[in-house]
């Protein structure tokens, strides 16, 4: 299990000094929203590979997999492509993306549609190039938009048509919105480790919110292939001494 945090362009030369000064940290998983951003981050390609980290690319919280217009859906597709070109440099392990959003009103009407748009959005991806994809459970709060991948039969039911994707387990958004997702553990490559009030993605430290020790010790218990500590900055070097003193071997 390789340890990590995660970062944004912005902050990427923050993130990896904490790399550096925490040996147990070997993965950082950058949030990239702009093909320029590809720029920014290959600053420190000489720096990421002398500490011998391995990256994984969380997509832009704007991607929609379940676009029902199929000409936007498409040019999602393109922008994965396009940015797994830039990024070459990196030997990225993994792109992690949250499945997109629809209409309320249009979603409890017709779910299945949208998550069937969803299969053709990862049909025509591995169609032009296979690559490395998890996807990651989230939360909705009502309003006029939904977000999908909100509970676990979303899951199964594209991991019944997909077998090549994997899965991100989100502590945070399934305190926020509860779902079975021990049904797909076995789909689990990735965690993203953090804590919050059970109404706001506070991204807190471990123990500062509503994660009990059980649930801990459920998730290390998975051994996912990858623990990325979504934190903030300050709360990630006492969340890691905790994990270290108590759950990690």
């Amino acid at each position: 299990m390789r340890i990590g945090i995660s970062a944004l362009t912005f902050n990427l030369k923050e993130a990896l000094k904490i790399c550096e000064n925490n040996k147990e940290i070997n993965h950082i998983e950058i949030g990239i929203d702009n093909i320029n951003d590809c720029e920014e981050v290959k600053k420190y390609e000489k720096e990421i590979k002398k500490l011998n980290l391995t990256i994984g690319i969380h997509l832009p919280m704007e991607l929609n997999s379940c676009e029902n217009i199929e000409f936007i859906r498409n040019k999602w597709t393109q922008y994965i492509i396009t940015l797994d070109e830039k990024l070459s440099f990196l030997q990225t392990s993994y792109y992690n993306m949250h499945l997109g959003y629809v209409m309320a009103n249009r979603l409890t009407k017709n779910k299945l549609k949208y998550l069937d748009n969803t299969i053709k959005f990862f049909d025509k991806l591995y169609d032009e190039k296979k690559l490395p994809i998890t996807i990651e459970n989230t939360y909705t709060k009502g309003g006029d938009f939904f977000n999908m991948g909100t509970e676990v039969e979303d899951f199964i039911y594209i991991f019944k048509k997909h077998k090549n994707l994997n899965f991100c387990y989100d502590t945070g958004h399934d305190l926020i919105c509860k779902s079975n997702y021990d049904l797909i553990k076995n789909k689990i490559k990735i965690v993203h480790l953090s804590d919050n009030n059970k109404r706001e993605d506070e991204h807190l430290g471990i123990l500062k919110g509503k994660l009990t020790t059980e649930d801990l010790k459920y998730i290390l218990n998975i051994n996912p292939e990858f623990l990325v500590l979504e934190m903030k900055f300050n709360d990630i070097n006492e969340s890691l001494q905790i994990l270290k003193q108590n759950y990690l071997k």
